[in-house]
């Protein structure tokens, strides 16, 4: 039985593995309405009762050894998987986008984790006169998304379809993410797969998935946020947008769903031996 969410629960008579994406609760509590205590009680509880856990990063599974001393060998990092197939990419190409092309782009739930304060003070400092458009539900505490200066354009959508995010996305100058906490930080993979170049936070989940294929910031330097603003703005560098675009679709290619399901293949074997002997035991991940 795989939990690809830790709950307090397990299945009697089989194997027993979890997921376990994050553990802001724990390393940054100021940054969730998840109570910390409740939920580490929670996952000592699944630690020693499931057979195994897979993380999506290497730093979750660093962070679970540091933080409960955990066998490593009981850890296993499977990352996350990204794949557009041809059929969805010919209806990305072929949708509206959101937004007019060429503008900067910030993807996710519109909250302090994801550093919307600093990027918007960042975006105005810039000077850039390309729009920011933060696409995205309401976090819990709900930052003010107004602009920071004469020159910054910000658009807020709240919500749309999932073809249309991708073709926004696909147009953009590039991906503004420089989060402040994430388990792996999927909008980065879902950038450069698509070939749009991404601006990320340096070290954590999002400079491990990343690598060398952003252009990656200290998160809480508005300074250094705006400076990664200024030179993805400049009509000067599309020769290192161009580099980055190539660098992120190689990069991209690592979290295929194939690449993914022989990892996931392979965890399951480990914990089940028994597994790949198995009948029918090619996975399907959708």
């Amino acid at each position: 039985m795989h939990w690809t969410a830790p709950l307090p629960i397990t299945l009697a008579n089989v194997p027993n593995v979890v997921t376990i994406h994050d553990l802001i609760p724990l390393t940054h509590p100021e940054l969730t309405g998840i109570a910390p205590d409740r939920h580490e009680r929670l996952l000592r509880v699944l630690l020693k009762t499931v057979d195994a856990v897979a993380t999506v990063s290497e730093t979750v599974r660093t962070q679970l050894i540091e933080q409960f001393s955990i066998e490593p060998q009981k850890l296993h990092n499977l990352y996350q998987p990204v794949s557009f197939d041809a059929a969805l990419l010919e209806a990305v190409m072929q949708a509206e986008p959101l937004v007019p092309d060429g503008g900067f782009i910030c993807i996710g739930r519109v909250e302090s984790r994801k550093n919307i304060d600093r990027l918007l003070e960042a975006h105005a400092m810039s000077s850039s006169v390309r729009t920011l458009t933060l696409i995205g539900p309401d976090g819990d505490d709900r930052p003010d998304c107004r602009s920071r200066g004469a020159t910054s354009h910000v658009v807020r959508i709240p919500w749309c379809d999932k073809i249309r995010l991708l073709r926004t996305l696909k147009g953009a100058r590039a991906l503004l993410f420089p989060s402040l906490a994430e388990g792996f930080g999927l909008p980065i993979i879902e950038a450069m797969s698509l070939g749009t170049p991404v601006l990320t936070s340096r070290g954590g989940a999002t400079g491990e998935v990343a690598g060398d294929a952003a252009y990656l910031v200290d998160p809480l330097s508005v300074r250094d946020i705006a400076d990664g603003i200024a030179a993805l703005d400049s009509e000067l560098e599309d020769g290192y947008l161009q580099q980055l675009s190539a660098r992120g679709r190689a990069r991209a290619a690592r979290f295929s769903q194939e690449h993914f399901t022989r990892r996931l293949s392979s965890f399951y074997a480990t914990v089940d031996p028994g597994f790949a002997s198995m009948p029918d035991t090619r996975l399907r991940i959708s």
